[in-house]
């Protein structure tokens, strides 16, 4: 194991206080904490864990920037995520104070997966992550990086990534929380949603 350098310490705190900073996959991992399943909401940390590491990786590897100069691939990508945050937003605000039953709570591995795929589709047009990886990260990242230092480096992060997030999971799907929660759910579904059709909009006039 290759000790991390300053720089490379560096970097991992950067990607901390970026990680924790709020932004649509914290809303979206709230909401299916506090108002779906926990094994949802580890789903989701999961899902945002591996395009964080994905995008981490095509910066380091030098390919963040042929998406960030093919102008339509980048706008693409900030068009699909704006699209499915809308989408998830007005699908929150319509259902909002609708408890789903027991039964879909309890379901294991297929509502594990459907939380992996709201991660995925949730982080990959996410323009605080996008933003973060090909501008803040690429400059700080050290250019003398051995393929060893990289893997490390990206595995640390994925660490950092999957900690805060299973964290908040963990926090928000309690039984204390979920009951506060449920008592409120029309007005926080309803709120949560609107706020992610307004991160969609603007996502979309960026």
């Amino acid at each position: 194991m290759v000790p991390f350098s300053p720089e490379m310490l560096g970097v991992l705190a950067i990607w901390s206080l970026a990680v924790v900073s709020p932004g649509p996959a914290f809303l979206v991992l709230s909401q299916v904490a506090a108002g779906r399943s926990r094994t949802a909401a580890m789903g989701v940390s999961l899902g945002i864990a591996i395009v964080a590491v994905t995008y981490a990786a095509l910066t380091m590897y030098g390919l963040a920037v042929v998406v960030a100069q093919v102008g339509w691939l980048a706008a693409a990508l900030r068009i699909a995520g704006a699209l499915y945050l809308i989408y998830l937003g007005l699908s929150l605000f319509r259902s909002g104070g609708e408890a789903q039953p027991e039964a879909v709570q309890a379901q294991g591995t297929a509502h594990f997966l459907s939380g992996v795929r709201t991660g995925l589709l949730t982080a990959a047009g996410n323009p605080k992550a996008i933003a973060f990886f090909l501008s803040l990260f690429a400059a700080v990242l050290p250019h003398d990086l051995t393929s060893t230092a990289k893997v490390e480096l990206l595995a640390a992060g994925f660490a950092i990534e999957m900690s805060w997030y299973v964290l908040v999971a963990s926090v928000l799907s309690t039984r204390w929380v979920r009951k506060q929660y449920s008592k409120a759910r029309a007005t926080i579904d309803r709120v949560l949603g609107s706020a992610l059709v307004l991160a969609g909009v603007r996502m979309s006039g960026q």
